[in-house]
């Protein structure tokens, strides 16, 4: 099963994009129009997947849905064909990429396992550990109630058993860029005055180690 739901969202033009399908038709092959096709909310995907299945994907389909408002499936026909200005939507979210990478390095994120690799999509996932940051839930009330500035705790997405969503944060990079210049400036203001010097953010059990290799 291959879910490629962010083909098309790729910043290294070197690596080319393909889908597997394009190596196997025995594969399942599961995609939307919400990133790439920045259809979000119309909630209309696509799966291309063996005729062998067909039969058994149709019953089950059958009992969670009848089938995607007519008007939706016209918009994404429509939306295939709008390939130009989507690419402009990536360039954009590349140059935000690059601001956001620059603005946690200025605050002093250098080590090499501290952010994952953002070659796709529109987030960045970090480990702040190497900030002092050990509780990223408190960490990010505090930014959104104190900076104005939106972002999402690892915990969100990591086993709530190995502690290490408490130390990371996503970005989110999908606005206009002014906006990213702001949030970042937003971030690091509030960084400077007062976020890194209180301890808010060091849990009574801190995670050994940093980076997002541990």
């Amino acid at each position: 099963i291959s879910d490629e739901i962010y083909h098309g969202i790729c910043f290294d033009q070197k690596k080319p994009q393909q889908t597997a399908w394009a190596y196997s038709q025995n594969c399942i092959v599961l995609n939307s129009f919400s990133k790439y096709y920045s259809m979000t909310g119309w909630r209309l995907g696509w799966m291309l997947a063996p005729l062998s299945l067909l039969s058994n994907i149709e019953r089950l389909a059958q009992n969670f849905f009848i089938s995607p408002p007519a008007h939706s499936q016209l918009a994404a026909i429509q939306a295939f064909e709008c390939q130009d200005e989507l690419n402009t939507h990536v360039a954009r979210y590349a140059a935000n990429r690059n601001i956001i990478l620059q603005g946690l390095r200025d605050m002093g994120l250098t080590h090499k396992n501290s952010i994952a690799p953002s070659d796709g999509a529109f987030y960045i996932y970090a480990d702040l550990s190497e900030l002092g940051v050990y509780d990223s839930e408190s960490f990010c009330s505090a930014l959104l109630e104190e900076g104005g500035v939106a972002v999402t705790p690892g915990s969100d997405f990591e086993d709530p058993s190995n502690g290490l969503g408490k130390k990371r944060i996503r970005f989110s990079f999908a606005g206009a860029t002014q906006d990213c210049q702001e949030a970042m400036h937003r971030i690091k203001k509030w960084w400077e005055v007062g976020g890194k010097r209180d301890g808010r953010f060091v849990c009574v059990q801190a995670v050994n180690g940093g980076g997002l290799g541990k």
